[in-house]
């Protein structure tokens, strides 16, 4: 009975599958895409962030900034900083970005991406 099985279910399997030929049409046109010269390729592009530091605070005091997509699903760019110091960062987002929110502590503002270098300071307005 197991064997009567068993080969009615090969016969079904091998039946079942037929190799279909599909026509080749030589006929189609084909083009050529091409892009102009000046085109850019790049998805992506990279932001330089100066952060202005208060020197005149306590130079233990850190926090985490963050630089997310204004959505807040994605981050950028995190790093520990001391409030009391000056730096320079680069990160990259999509060509399709036009802002970014950068997240100090408690401080969170918005800041549009005019051109690939902004600015940000912890004076709270």
């Amino acid at each position: 009975m197991k064997k009567l099985i068993l080969m009615i279910l090969l016969v079904t399997i091998f039946t079942s599958c037929k190799k279909t030929d599909i026509p080749k049409n030589e006929n189609i046109p084909t083009t050529e895409i091409s892009a102009s010269s000046t085109f850019d390729w790049k998805t992506t592009k990279e932001i330089t962030l100066d952060v202005i530091g208060l020197k005149s605070v306590n130079p233990n005091i850190e926090n985490i900034l963050y630089v997310n997509s204004t959505i807040g699903d994605t981050t950028y760019y995190n790093d520990l900083l001391f409030m009391n110091k000056d730096y320079t960062m680069k990160f990259s987002v999509p060509t399709t970005e036009t802002s970014v929110t950068l997240k100090y502590g408690t401080k969170v503002i918005v800041v549009d991406l005019t051109s690939n270098y902004i600015t940000f300071d912890y004076i709270i307005e």
